[in-house]
């Protein structure tokens, strides 16, 4: 086979395509990073070729394959195996940004269940920093040109993609393992108070990992106490602690939706007009609107 490397890059999109077969065992087909588009969606019907691993960097968006949609989100997995009909696209309020590598080979299988993607699973929490993956993918987008060296670096990057998300698979399995020391209100109450103090920089994913439980426990035990999920809880203490900046402050809109976590006041301001009924400059020149409470969410809020 003639060695080719192909690499394609705009501004929000850098791939580099190569196709010569490193080893028979296991060799890179193609890497990239992608900053997506809302709207943006990827079908295939008819599968696609190789094994393709991505890693979800920031943003939000859905996979769906085997008939079944799953919501997923920055610090998560997901594979496409050759030939599996799926499709997948970003969040329209906030997309996602991933990059992946696409292997094939001998042993590619072994290696991708060896991850913790057997059948069934295309999907997983991320229990290593995700931003190692990037990484690897960048150190081979930096180096396109077709030399021996570059080739072995090749290899080597992919190798080391893999293993991170051997490690993630067993430290997942380490986590579910675990043994849950804690009653699960002082769980919970460890999760509030990591919230209130970083509400503006986490995710949910952070809140688990911080206390030393899964997420979906989490969920569960969260739900139960506060009637709400800390996915809900967190957006809404964060939008609630905007309408205060609103009505006390004189921030602008940008101000305050950076203040609050978000990088995009239009995301922002989607957010509020969801929740309040009203966008935050008019929430602000009515005074709060009519009948807010200003209440903290949650049926146990302390």
């Amino acid at each position: 086979m003639e060695k080719k490397a192909e690499l394609h890059v705009t501004n929000r999109y850098r791939c580099l395509d190569y196709s010569e077969k490193q080893t028979e065992c296991i060799y890179l087909r193609s890497c990239g990073v992608e900053k997506c588009e809302a709207g943006k969606n990827l079908h295939f019907s008819a599968g696609r070729p190789w094994f393709h691993l991505h890693v979800i960097l920031s943003g939000k968006g859905h996979f769906t394959v085997g008939g079944r949609t799953q919501n997923l989100h920055f610090g998560q997995m997901f594979l496409t195996r050759p030939e599996e009909a799926c499709s997948y696209g970003p969040d329209p309020d906030d997309p996602w940004t991933y990059c992946w590598m696409s292997f094939d080979g001998e042993r590619a299988g072994y290696y991708a269940e060896s991850a913790g993607f057997k059948s069934g699973v295309s999907w997983q929490d991320c229990y290593v920093d995700y931003q190692e993956f990037n990484t690897l993918v960048q150190r081979v987008l930096s180096r396109p040109e077709l030399t021996l060296a570059n080739d072995l670096m090749r290899l080597g990057s992919l190798l080391e993609f893999l293993s991170l998300a051997i490690e993630s698979n067993y430290k997942s399995q380490q986590v579910v393992r675990h043994r849950h020391e804690y009653a699960p209100d002082v769980y919970v109450n460890h999760a509030l108070d990591y919230i209130r103090k970083n509400y503006d920089t986490i995710k949910v994913t952070d809140v688990a990992r911080y206390i030393g439980i899964n997420r979906s426990y989490l969920t569960n035990i969260f739900k139960k106490k506060m009637g709400v999920s800390p996915q809900e809880y967190l957006l809404q203490y964060r939008l609630d602690k905007g309408r205060k900046l609103l009505l006390e402050t004189r921030l602008s809109i940008q101000e305050v939706a950076q203040r609050i976590g978000y990088d995009n006041p239009l995301t922002f301001s989607k957010m509020f007009k969801s929740v309040y009924g009203f966008s935050p400059r008019n929430y602000r020149l009515q005074g709060g609107g009519a009948g807010e409470s200003g209440q903290e969410t949650g049926k146990n809020s302390q």
